[in-house]
């Protein structure tokens, strides 16, 4: 068939300009209606339609909501960042040309050293140093790299400090704390010297706080901290004392940490008759326990970059806090083993992790592990006033995602309860702190017999580790004033149960690798690389003939909620 010939767009003059007197006198009466409007105060709204939004009627209104405000959170962190990233940049600029250099621009300067460090890398370096004065690893990211490159980092750390400060979460000191194998690892060298920071003080009720310092000065020197966020280069930084400390943004028990580190510095070399100038301290811990906010604290200022998302600090930093002391910031390494498992074999060691904020929620492909790792060690009540739900069975994991996804409204198609988007939504509210909880010391029904042959302990314990200089009286003192302010009732809190085996609660395979790294027994770095794992690794694979999570939740009954 022959294709039919387009209609030509030609036309005539006269419905040319017909069409061009009717534009202009279209606009002339625009134009002139206007002027009335504006004489006589009127005032016309555009007739396009404004976009209604969200429908109150659409039943997962609030979680996009949510996800909306969550979006704008992550870009204005981002651009927070890079500003800060500009600021840092023109600074070092500034110093790069205050120092002779030949640098123009920003970029130059990058260009110039992204150069060094690949001429560096190439040489077989792993520490280079920036504009600054602060050292800074060439290390690849947590997460991608392998266990190796943690332990490489960790033992460097380690090797280089007179001082190793341990941070811990005062919410879960026990789930925070490295293994036994690798703190023996670390004082089987003579000039090496442990002390225990409990952070985060400010989020637990005082009896806690107080029942963990007992609890751990039985083995190390321990002191309760709150770092601070205040940047201020005043002298009374870290002086507040009681609840308007604990509220406002300065640290708590900086005083204490700074004393015991002078004077540590001072009495160093005293037995073998050489003194040291100078002494390192290395910070260590679990990823998001708080070690950059400690080192800032007490630099006083934002020595080093700080995030709530876990994996933040990517790179082994040095920091000189005065003429005697340098402090020394690393990665947080995660010491589980993924593939053990324990309480009957359904719950690993992963999902305790993410209860530590050790990996991003968000990340996280099943999350449900993790919060039966959460019901085995809370009490049905502080779960059921927490989320104003129902009273349901003791474990049993899948009731209770049912209930907090019918109160949240979290539904799949049919009305069935969505059980995995709600253990999501918990793990998230646990890691962001909507959750106030803590963990009770395994002691905590010691009686008075028992606690005064205990404080005893503790006074020998840090006398014979760090000298005779050190005045326990003082650190009595500097206790009281850090748990004055300390909110007394725990009735607001959830409360978690210790685990029976507390000092050997981290002691897994991966542990007593690193301690035999840490040691030197392994020179072959690929011996630690066969079975284990990197950083951040959520859950372990699942065994042959083993149900995963979404099974379970396939196969678990409908709920009658009526009947709860």
């Amino acid at each position: 068939m022959v294709k039919k010939k387009s209609k030509s767009k030609r036309q005539t003059l006269k419905d040319k300009y017909k069409i061009q007197h009717r534009v202009v006198e279209t606009h002339r009466k625009r134009k002139k209606q206007a002027k009335r409007d504006a004489k006589a105060g009127i005032v016309r709204h555009d007739k396009k339609k404004k976009d209604p939004g969200i429908p109150n009627s659409w039943p997962f209104k609030e979680d996009l909501l949510n996800q909306i405000s969550r979006s704008r959170e992550r870009e204005e962190e981002k651009k927070r960042l890079a500003k800060e990233q500009r600021r840092d940049g023109i600074q070092k600029l500034r110093e790069h040309k205050a120092a002779g250099g030949t640098a123009r621009t920003l970029e130059e300067l990058m260009a110039r050293a992204g150069r060094s460090r690949e001429e560096f890398a190439a040489k077989g370096g792993g520490v280079e140093g920036d504009a600054s004065g602060n050292r800074t690893e060439n290390k690849p990211s947590l997460g991608q790299s392998s266990r190796r490159a943690y332990m490489r980092i960790l033992r460097e750390v380690v090797d280089s400090s007179d001082v190793i400060l341990q941070v811990l979460d005062a919410r879960d000191p026990a789930g925070t704390r490295v293994g036994r194998a690798v703190e023996e690892a670390i004082l089987s060298r003579h000039d090496k010297r442990m002390v225990l920071v409990l952070n985060k003080i400010d989020l637990v009720p005082k009896d806690a706080v107080a029942g963990w310092l007992a609890h751990l000065r039985r083995s190390h020197p321990t002191l309760a901290m709150k770092a601070g966020t205040n940047q201020s280069r005043s002298a009374e930084v870290g002086r507040t004392k009681g609840e308007s400390a604990l509220k406002s943004s300065s640290g708590v028990g900086v005083e204490g940490l700074l004393s015991l580190l002078k004077n540590y510095a001072r009495s160093s070399g005293e037995g073998s008759g050489k003194s040291k100038s100078c002494i390192t301290v290395g910070i260590i811990g679990y990823p998001n326990v708080g070690k950059s906010s400690i080192l800032n604290t007490l630099k006083r200022s934002r020595a080093v970059g700080v995030s709530p998302r876990p994996g933040f600090t990517t790179s082994l930093q040095e920091v000189v806090l005065d003429k005697s002391v340098r402090l020394v910031d690393s990665p947080g390494v995660v010491f589980d083993d993924s593939s053990d498992t324990k309480r009957g074999g359904d719950t690993s060691l992963g999902g305790h992790s993410l209860l530590r904020n050790c990996v991003d929620a968000d990340a996280v492909d099943d999350p449900i592990p993790a919060v039966r790792g959460l019901l085995e060690r809370c009490t049905v009540e502080s779960l059921v006033m927490t989320y104003e739900i129902p009273a349901f069975p003791s474990g049993d994991v899948m009731t209770f995602l049912a209930l907090v996804a019918r109160r949240s409204g979290r539904k799949l198609k049919g009305g069935i309860p969505d059980k995995v988007g709600a253990a999501r939504t918990v793990l998230r509210d646990w890691n962001a702190g909507k959750i106030k909880f803590y963990t009770s010391p395994p002691d905590a029904g010691m009686d008075d017999d028992e606690g005064g042959a205990s404080a005893g302990g503790v006074d020998a314990t840090i006398v014979s580790s760090f000298g005779e200089a050190f005045d326990v009286s003082k650190m009595k003192e500097m206790d009281r004033d850090a748990l004055e302010g300390l909110p007394e009732d725990g009735m607001d809190f959830v409360e978690m149960k210790a685990p029976s085996a507390e000092e050997g609660a981290n002691d897994g395979r991966s542990s007593r690798e690193a301690a035999r790294y840490l040691k030197g027994e392994v020179d072959d770095d690929d011996e630690m690389d066969e079975d284990s794992v990197g950083e951040g690794a959520g859950t372990a694979p699942a065994k042959k003939g083993a149900k995963s999570s979404n099974d379970a939740v396939a196969d678990a009954e409908d709920y009658d909620f009526d009947d709860l």
